[in-house]
């Protein structure tokens, strides 16, 4: 059976369900010396002398320079195929054997992200690690895994994506914060083809570091207290109550993080969610493609989330609290 598909423009993603109960639906790193990406991680990055100045008990022929040892241009920490840098912070580079364009002092430390993945300033800020998307008394079932052979869909693009149900419709909590920028709650229908595609609900809130969570299929008019487009929402703050929105035959929620879309319109349905007609979804400010891809993350409770094997397994317990 087919459930859950949606249209990233051009093309449908597939999908299919496996039992009629059970919801499913229809990149570079910095690290290891291949596919390094740019990121935004809230910090300052200046124009920099990327050669250390010498200090008042070293004379200056003593600095080293500072060399790009990876392949791909990125960002990369320090300890991380730069050589001479400063563990601590966060290089913009351009390519093997050249000087680094820019450089981040990182306040907090600089994390060195599994290739797929550009490295980061650690952030000082508690919540900036994602969490299972429910409340911790909540049992739940993934139902479609990333890189999922079930259907066509969560591949490609769209690759680190999972979708979860328990046999009927939770609480979606907030998986890491930041700003909801992308929200639509008024759709009430779904079914098993690509029809209804456009009739999803979803909430999509961008976490400052230039990586956004889409929540999909999410219930008509089930948005929480206090959660508007354009408000900031913090780790374990309710959002609103799973559903089977959209291209979806069965209650469940899509979850992914991909790079965010930069310079489109935002809160195209309005504050509330309510503004656009039911059948109306602006995909093209959002949804993941191939020059947006979403990304491998892991959760405090599931290290293992981007580890894909067509699982159907119990989850572990979250801690979204």
């Amino acid at each position: 059976m087919r459930v859950s598909r949606l249209v990233p423009l051009s093309a449908l993603l597939l999908a299919c369900g496996s039992s009629p109960d059970v919801g499913t639906d229809g990149g570079g790193g910095a690290d290891g010396g291949d596919g390094g990406g740019t990121t935004t991680d809230g910090t300052t990055t200046s124009d920099v002398n990327v050669v250390p100045e010498a200090s008042a008990d070293a004379p200056a022929e003593a600095a080293l320079p500072i060399t790009c040892q990876g392949s791909q241009p990125g960002a990369y920490c320090g300890n991380d195929l730069v050589k001479n840098g400063d563990p601590n912070t966060l290089y913009q580079c351009p390519g093997s054997g050249q000087s680094p364009t820019s450089a981040t002092p990182c306040a907090n430390g600089c994390i060195v992200e599994p290739q797929g993945t550009p490295d980061q300033c650690a952030a000082s800020s508690s919540g900036n690690t994602y969490r299972l998307p429910w409340a911790p008394s909540t049992s739940m079932q993934l139902t479609q895994d990333c890189n999922d052979s079930c259907c066509n869909d969560h591949v490609g693009a769209d690759e680190y994506a999972w979708d979860w149900a328990n046999g009927g419709g939770f609480q979606v909590r907030a998986a890491r914060g930041g700003t909801i920028t992308h929200l639509k709650i008024n759709s009430t229908t779904g079914c098993g083809s690509s029809s209804c595609v456009n009739d999803a609900n979803f909430i999509v809130v961008d976490h400052g570091d230039g990586t956004q969570s889409t929540y999909l299929h999410l219930q008509g008019n089930s948005l929480a207290a206090n959660v508007s487009c354009g408000a900031t929402v913090v780790r374990g703050q309710p959002l609103a109550t799973s559903g089977t929105t959209g291209w979806s035959t069965g209650i469940h929620l899509h979850f992914q993080v991909s790079k965010v879309h930069p310079n489109v319109a935002t809160c195209e349905c309005g504050a509330n969610g309510q503004g656009c007609a039911t059948t109306t979804v602006p995909w093209s400010s959002f949804w993941a493609t191939t020059t947006y891809p979403t990304v491998p993350i892991q959760f405090d409770e599931w290290p293992a989330a981007s580890q894909c094997a067509d699982r159907r397994i119990t989850m572990p317990p979250s801690q979204n609290q």
